[in-house]
Protein backbone atom coordinates (compact mmCIF):
# COMPACT_ATOMS: atom_id res chain seq x y z
CA UNK A 1 0.00 0.00 0.00
CA UNK A 2 1.67 3.27 -0.91
CA UNK A 3 1.32 6.73 1.21
CA UNK A 4 -1.97 7.91 -0.68
CA UNK A 5 -3.59 4.54 0.14
CA UNK A 6 -2.32 4.59 3.61
CA UNK A 7 -3.58 8.25 4.42
CA UNK A 8 -6.87 7.92 2.87
CA UNK A 9 -7.34 4.48 4.80
CA UNK A 10 -6.51 6.39 8.32
CA UNK A 11 -8.75 9.21 7.74
CA UNK A 12 -11.86 7.71 6.03
CA UNK A 13 -13.68 7.37 9.31
CA UNK A 14 -13.78 11.43 9.51
CA UNK A 15 -14.08 12.12 5.66
CA UNK A 16 -17.40 9.89 5.40
CA UNK A 17 -19.40 11.69 8.17
CA UNK A 18 -21.49 14.01 6.93
CA UNK A 19 -21.13 17.50 8.55
CA UNK A 20 -23.65 18.87 10.45
CA UNK A 21 -24.90 22.70 11.32
CA UNK A 22 -21.67 23.69 13.62
CA UNK A 23 -19.56 21.56 11.45
CA UNK A 24 -20.77 23.40 7.98
CA UNK A 25 -20.53 26.83 9.45
CA UNK A 26 -16.78 26.11 11.44
CA UNK A 27 -15.50 24.56 7.54
CA UNK A 28 -16.88 27.74 6.11
CA UNK A 29 -15.73 30.20 8.15
CA UNK A 30 -11.72 28.52 8.96
CA UNK A 31 -11.35 27.68 5.31
CA UNK A 32 -11.79 31.46 4.45
CA UNK A 33 -9.73 32.63 7.16
CA UNK A 34 -6.95 30.25 6.65
CA UNK A 35 -6.75 31.10 2.85
CA UNK A 36 -6.85 34.57 3.66
CA UNK A 37 -3.88 34.32 6.31
CA UNK A 38 -1.32 32.46 3.94
CA UNK A 39 -1.66 35.36 1.58
CA UNK A 40 -0.82 37.51 4.26
CA UNK A 41 -4.09 39.10 4.26
CA UNK A 42 -4.40 41.86 7.50
CA UNK A 43 -8.04 41.32 7.54
CA UNK A 44 -7.71 37.73 8.15
CA UNK A 45 -4.89 38.06 10.23
CA UNK A 46 -6.54 40.48 12.38
CA UNK A 47 -9.79 38.73 12.67
CA UNK A 48 -7.07 35.28 13.71
CA UNK A 49 -5.38 37.50 16.76
CA UNK A 50 -9.43 38.92 17.71
CA UNK A 51 -10.74 35.51 17.88
CA UNK A 52 -6.89 34.23 19.97
CA UNK A 53 -8.10 36.71 22.51
CA UNK A 54 -11.41 35.27 23.18
CA UNK A 55 -9.86 31.96 23.88
CA UNK A 56 -10.78 32.12 27.59
CA UNK A 57 -14.39 33.98 27.24
CA UNK A 58 -17.68 32.58 26.86
CA UNK A 59 -19.69 32.93 23.51
CA UNK A 60 -21.28 36.63 23.04
CA UNK A 61 -18.80 38.05 25.41
CA UNK A 62 -16.74 39.65 23.17
CA UNK A 63 -18.53 42.02 20.03
CA UNK A 64 -15.79 41.69 17.85
CA UNK A 65 -16.08 38.22 16.94
CA UNK A 66 -19.23 37.96 16.53
CA UNK A 67 -19.08 37.72 13.23
CA UNK A 68 -16.71 34.70 13.51
CA UNK A 69 -18.57 32.47 15.79
CA UNK A 70 -22.35 33.72 15.42
CA UNK A 71 -24.61 30.78 14.93
CA UNK A 72 -27.23 31.49 12.64
CA UNK A 73 -31.34 30.25 13.54
CA UNK A 74 -30.60 30.33 17.18
CA UNK A 75 -34.74 30.06 18.24
CA UNK A 76 -36.24 33.26 19.60
CA UNK A 77 -37.44 30.98 22.97
CA UNK A 78 -33.48 29.45 23.26
CA UNK A 79 -32.26 30.59 26.84
CA UNK A 80 -29.82 33.28 28.10
CA UNK A 81 -26.69 30.63 28.27
CA UNK A 82 -25.06 29.42 24.76
CA UNK A 83 -26.33 26.85 22.98
CA UNK A 84 -24.31 23.40 22.22
CA UNK A 85 -24.01 24.80 18.86
CA UNK A 86 -22.86 28.08 19.51
CA UNK A 87 -20.49 26.24 22.46
CA UNK A 88 -18.81 24.33 19.65
CA UNK A 89 -18.17 26.79 16.84
CA UNK A 90 -16.84 29.51 19.61
CA UNK A 91 -14.60 26.88 21.30
CA UNK A 92 -13.45 25.23 17.18
CA UNK A 93 -12.73 29.00 16.15
CA UNK A 94 -10.94 30.11 19.04
CA UNK A 95 -8.41 27.18 18.94
CA UNK A 96 -8.25 27.15 15.39
CA UNK A 97 -7.29 30.46 16.05
CA UNK A 98 -4.56 30.06 18.21
CA UNK A 99 -3.01 26.71 16.38
CA UNK A 100 -2.86 28.94 13.18
CA UNK A 101 -0.42 31.20 15.17
CA UNK A 102 2.63 31.78 13.40
CA UNK A 103 2.19 28.32 11.26
CA UNK A 104 3.05 28.51 7.47
CA UNK A 105 0.65 25.67 6.63
CA UNK A 106 -2.77 25.18 7.71
CA UNK A 107 -3.40 23.37 10.38
CA UNK A 108 -7.17 22.56 9.64
CA UNK A 109 -6.70 19.90 7.79
CA UNK A 110 -10.22 17.92 6.19
CA UNK A 111 -10.40 14.50 6.58
CA UNK A 112 -7.87 14.18 9.75
CA UNK A 113 -9.31 13.29 12.41
CA UNK A 114 -8.88 14.39 16.02
CA UNK A 115 -7.95 11.14 17.42
CA UNK A 116 -5.33 10.54 14.36
CA UNK A 117 -3.53 14.07 15.20
CA UNK A 118 -3.39 13.16 19.12
CA UNK A 119 -1.79 9.73 17.76
CA UNK A 120 0.76 11.16 15.53
CA UNK A 121 1.94 13.62 18.59
CA UNK A 122 2.01 10.92 21.25
CA UNK A 123 3.45 8.26 19.01
CA UNK A 124 4.85 5.47 21.42
CA UNK A 125 6.11 7.54 24.40
CA UNK A 126 4.10 5.71 27.01
CA UNK A 127 4.67 8.46 29.88
CA UNK A 128 5.42 11.58 27.82
CA UNK A 129 3.44 15.15 28.69
CA UNK A 130 1.41 14.75 25.50
CA UNK A 131 0.12 11.32 26.75
CA UNK A 132 -0.31 12.69 30.02
CA UNK A 133 -2.53 15.54 28.83
CA UNK A 134 -4.53 13.77 26.29
CA UNK A 135 -5.22 11.18 28.88
CA UNK A 136 -6.52 13.62 31.06
CA UNK A 137 -8.74 15.39 28.12
CA UNK A 138 -10.10 11.97 27.05
CA UNK A 139 -11.48 11.69 30.53
CA UNK A 140 -13.21 15.42 30.63
CA UNK A 141 -16.97 14.75 31.65
CA UNK A 142 -18.26 18.70 30.87
CA UNK A 143 -17.52 20.81 28.09
CA UNK A 144 -15.99 23.20 29.99
CA UNK A 145 -13.38 21.01 31.66
CA UNK A 146 -12.94 19.81 27.91
CA UNK A 147 -12.29 23.39 26.46
CA UNK A 148 -9.68 23.71 29.38
CA UNK A 149 -7.77 20.78 28.44
CA UNK A 150 -8.32 21.42 24.83
CA UNK A 151 -6.46 24.77 25.06
CA UNK A 152 -2.83 23.07 26.72
CA UNK A 153 -3.86 20.56 24.27
CA UNK A 154 -3.32 22.48 20.89
CA UNK A 155 0.00 24.12 21.90
CA UNK A 156 1.43 20.99 22.06
CA UNK A 157 0.10 20.62 18.06
CA UNK A 158 1.25 23.89 17.20
CA UNK A 159 4.72 23.86 17.34
CA UNK A 160 4.86 20.52 15.14
CA UNK A 161 2.03 21.45 12.69
CA UNK A 162 0.12 18.93 13.78
CA UNK A 163 -3.21 19.58 12.25
CA UNK A 164 -7.16 18.14 12.33
CA UNK A 165 -10.17 18.77 11.07
CA UNK A 166 -11.64 22.10 12.65
CA UNK A 167 -15.45 21.22 11.20
CA UNK A 168 -15.89 17.32 12.17
CA UNK A 169 -14.42 18.20 15.67
CA UNK A 170 -17.09 21.38 16.07
CA UNK A 171 -19.69 18.44 15.59
CA UNK A 172 -17.95 16.12 18.30
CA UNK A 173 -18.45 19.31 20.12
CA UNK A 174 -21.96 19.27 19.79
CA UNK A 175 -22.42 15.77 20.13
CA UNK A 176 -20.27 15.96 23.70
CA UNK A 177 -22.69 17.75 25.46
CA UNK A 178 -25.90 15.95 25.03
CA UNK A 179 -26.50 13.03 27.84
CA UNK A 180 -24.06 10.04 26.74
CA UNK A 181 -22.67 12.06 24.16
CA UNK A 182 -19.24 12.50 25.83
CA UNK A 183 -19.01 8.30 25.26
CA UNK A 184 -19.81 8.46 21.77
CA UNK A 185 -17.45 11.12 21.21
CA UNK A 186 -14.57 9.36 23.06
CA UNK A 187 -15.19 6.17 21.25
CA UNK A 188 -14.85 8.16 17.44
CA UNK A 189 -11.77 9.67 19.08
CA UNK A 190 -10.41 6.30 20.55
CA UNK A 191 -11.07 4.45 17.31
CA UNK A 192 -9.07 7.21 15.11
CA UNK A 193 -6.28 7.23 17.47
CA UNK A 194 -5.73 3.43 16.89
CA UNK A 195 -6.25 3.21 13.58
CA UNK A 196 -2.91 5.62 13.29
CA UNK A 197 0.13 2.59 13.23
CA UNK A 198 3.59 2.64 14.43
CA UNK A 199 6.47 3.06 11.91
CA UNK A 200 7.16 -0.80 12.19
CA UNK A 201 3.27 -1.83 11.56
CA UNK A 202 2.63 -2.46 14.82
CA UNK A 203 -0.60 -1.14 16.36
CA UNK A 204 0.57 1.16 19.32
CA UNK A 205 -0.75 0.23 22.68
CA UNK A 206 -2.77 2.91 24.51
CA UNK A 207 -5.17 2.34 27.63
CA UNK A 208 -8.36 2.55 27.03
CA UNK A 209 -10.02 5.33 28.38
CA UNK A 210 -12.84 5.38 30.87
CA UNK A 211 -15.91 6.86 29.82
CA UNK A 212 -17.18 8.68 33.21
CA UNK A 213 -19.80 7.28 35.08
CA UNK A 214 -21.48 10.62 36.31
CA UNK A 215 -24.10 12.16 33.74
CA UNK A 216 -22.95 14.62 31.51
CA UNK A 217 -24.51 18.12 32.03
CA UNK A 218 -25.57 19.82 29.01
CA UNK A 219 -27.11 22.94 28.01
CA UNK A 220 -30.31 23.18 27.17
CA UNK A 221 -31.62 24.62 23.63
Amino acid sequence: MNVTETESSKSDSVRSRRLLKAGKIVCRRIEGLGRGFLKGEPKAREALAKLRRGIKADPGEIADIWGYTHVVGVPDNAPDTPTREEWAVYIAMTLYAVHQQSRSVLMHRPGYGFGRAARELVGGEEDSPARCRFNALVTASSIGELRSHLRSFIQLLRPKDIGFDYAAFADDLVEFQYLGGDKKVRRRWSRDFYKFQESGGREAAFPDARASTSANPSNSE
